[in-house]
């Protein structure tokens, strides 16, 4: 994943364009922590955007705590050179609203050369309402990237 960029915010959006997956980590009342891996997508205006069971342990503890950090890294990278976005932020159901938009972006990095309209994929009415699965948004309180031996606060917001 290394590559030249002119600042730590360009390394910051390096590191979210060309990774899949992000690390969220929940804390729910009863302050048992947890952390699930999670196919995501990002809007830059400051929100990630992924897909989950509502069942599932980090969304229960989401909705109980919305306060959540995520991280985002490449584990093949080399050893000692750490590179990734680490967030605070906090949980919601993504609004219905924001929801087309979030599987446009979804359907766009999951299947960048399919010949099925995101629509086609994903019909919006699955994701509003009572339903198994739903999109969940993390706004970006604060981000960080890695330095030299430190994080650098970064913004991701454009």
């Amino acid at each position: 994943m290394h590559s030249p960029f002119q600042s730590y915010e360009q390394k910051a959006e390096n590191i979210i364009e060309v990774n899949k997956y992000m690390v969220v980590s929940t804390c729910g009342k009863k302050g048992k922590p947890w952390a699930a891996a999670v196919f995501y997508v990002y809007d830059y205006k400051g929100n990630f955007y992924f897909l989950s069971a509502v069942d599932s342990l980090h969304i229960k503890n989401g909705i109980e705590n919305p306060n959540v950090s995520l991280v985002i890294f490449d584990s093949n990278q080399p050893l000692g050179t750490s590179d990734s976005v680490q967030v605070e932020g906090k949980l919601s159901v993504a609004k219905k609203a924001d929801i087309k938009k979030v599987i446009t972006l979804y359907c766009k990095k999951l299947f960048p050369r399919s010949e099925l309209s995101p629509f086609e994929r994903y019909n919006p009415d699955d994701y509003t309402g009572v339903s198994e699965f739903q999109f969940f948004k993390i706004e970006v309180a604060k981000a960080y990237t890695s330095g030299p031996d430190r994080r650098v606060e970064v913004e991701l917001r454009r």
